[in-house]
């Protein structure tokens, strides 16, 4: 995700702020579906996200990234696609994820960055793609994963790349992740079918085989630049440390970046003991001790260590060493989810939720579904009628008094998301049946029980709100009674 100036802030210098990443292999899964999930976490309490979707293009046109001077000769025929961008009314801004008509998916992107070595010998590109542009880029042109890999490597080839960025890419049969290193360098690898990967704002990939076509994919200088740079030695094992040559490591990953993986590689393998994270020694890929659901995947990326002494929320103490993985300055969080075995309008779904996970719930939507105006807007100032800014105004009130009402929502939103579910099962098996013989009855199917979940989880959220706002209102007047002798 985005990198912020903290001169907003307050401060001097430009950080990281980022997201964490959480990537499901088909047979890691209770269901075989793919799952690509990640926390969007921007730098202001007050950066909202527009959930959209683009019309199909039939004439070529130039992509102009709004970031900086990166620009992109667009194929005549373009899909339809989603995204989630940004509020500043610029809709090609920081997409971050979406399916197109194909059934791909993107999550763009986890930040990272290269080491100092090797971008003093390979630069980040002024005018490269950046984080900002390549959902926007490459949903609308894209068929398979493996093609959108392939795409963004010749991107970054050819017109570099402007920061440090990790991306997932998705289709019904395989995920893959791509890393880029310097200005023009790159690799990527396919998620192995039966593992689970995780990512928190650091290069994760480390040793590679770039003889292995079917499984890795890379700049085809990659190895020989880092040897002729100094960056790696030569090796005769035909194995190459991506990690070690091109990625930071620095103080900071300790407390920001390992935690969060140590944390989320034990609670989906508690059977894994690696108790040293402070050395950033964990694997890249685990196998979980039992295949992973839609709501363990949504339940890491609320977690902020609750239980423990780490738990900044229910103990009030911001100054925490370890950063959390779920964050207030979250803008949104998805959990993409792929499934082979279903008619195509509902076999992927965008579990989508708006603001703090710790305080939020994922709503499904569907390929096909449409999205609520109240999804579609929201600005910098709070306003009645987007549903993110409904969302934030419950978990402003909650994080008031954590420890007090942070529990209430969790556990309403709980209940509503177990009904939700139940809800999907029967609709997902009725729209079977009626698909089969009339597509633009299921379709009409489709909108009414988007239609009805969206209405329910605003209800909730409504009604959460206004309880909070009048509990917090008699917890005023209680602290300030002023009743005279």
């Amino acid at each position: 995700m985005k990198k912020i100036a903290l001169a907003l802030l307050g401060l001097s210098c430009a950080s990281t702020f980022a997201c964490t990443t959480i990537v499901v292999g088909k047979n890691a899964s209770v269901d075989g579906s793919i799952l690509v999930a990640r926390n969007v976490d921007g730098g202001l309490g007050n950066h909202p996200v527009h959930y959209l979707r683009h019309a199909a293009t039939t004439k070529p046109y130039v992509f102009h990234s709004v970031e900086n001077g990166f620009s992109y000769p667009m194929p005549a025929k373009g899909q339809s696609y989603t995204g989630v961008p940004d509020f500043d009314g610029k809709s090609l801004s920081y997409e971050e994820s979406g399916f197109n008509t194909s059934g791909i998916t993107m999550s763009a992107t986890e930040s990272i960055s290269s080491s100092a070595k090797a971008l003093k010998a390979d630069p980040y590109v002024k005018d490269g793609i950046t984080e900002s542009s390549v959902t926007s880029v490459l949903l609308p042109q894209i068929t398979s994963a493996r093609q959108g890999v392939e795409l963004l490597g010749k991107i970054i080839e050819t017109q570099g790349s402007g920061e440090g960025f990790g991306i997932a890419f998705a289709d019904k049969d395989e995920v893959w992740y791509l890393e880029n290193a310097g200005g023009h360098r790159w690799v990527a690898v396919r998620i192995p079918d039966d593992k689970v990967f995780v990512s928190a704002n650091q290069g994760r990939l480390h040793e590679i085989d770039l003889a292995d076509s079917k499984n890795v994919r890379a700049a085809p200088d990659l190895a020989d630049f880092a040897i002729r740079q100094g960056l790696a030695e030569k090796r005769t094992d035909g194995k190459f440390d991506f990690f070690k040559a091109y990625t930071a490591d620095t103080a900071n990953d300790v407390t920001y970046n390992y935690y969060r993986v140590w944390t989320l590689q034990g609670k989906f393998a508690p059977s894994y003991k690696n108790s040293d994270y402070l050395t950033g020694n964990s694997p890249v890929f685990i196998t979980p001790d039992r295949k992973l659901s839609v709501n363990d995947v949504q339940s890491a990326l609320q977690d902020h260590y609750q239980g423990s002494a780490n738990d900044p929320y229910t103990n009030q103490n911001p100054k925490t060493p370890y950063r959390p993985i779920a964050v207030f300055r979250t803008q949104q969080s998805h959990v993409l989810t792929l499934r082979a075995h279903l008619p195509r309008p509902i076999a992927n779904i965008q579990y989508l939720s708006l603001g703090m996970t710790a305080l939020g719930i994922y709503v499904p939507f569907y390929q096909d579904s449409p999205i609520p105006q109240s999804w579609q807007v929201a600005e910098a100032k709070s306003d009645n009628q987007s549903a993110w800014w409904k969302f934030r105004k419950l978990q402003v009130l909650a994080m008031q008094n954590f420890p007090k009402y942070g529990p209430l929502v969790k556990a309403r939103y709980a209940d509503l998301n177990r009904d939700i579910q139940q809800q999907m099962v029967v609709f997902e098996k009725d729209y079977v049946k009626v698909y089969a013989r009339d597509p633009k009855a299921a379709q009409a199917k489709l909108d009414a029980f988007t239609k009805k979940i969206t209405g329910q989880v605003l209800d909730v959220t409504d009604t959460l709100t206004n309880e909070l706002f009048t509990q917090e209102s008699i917890d005023i007047s209680a602290k300030y009674p002023f009743h005279g002798a």
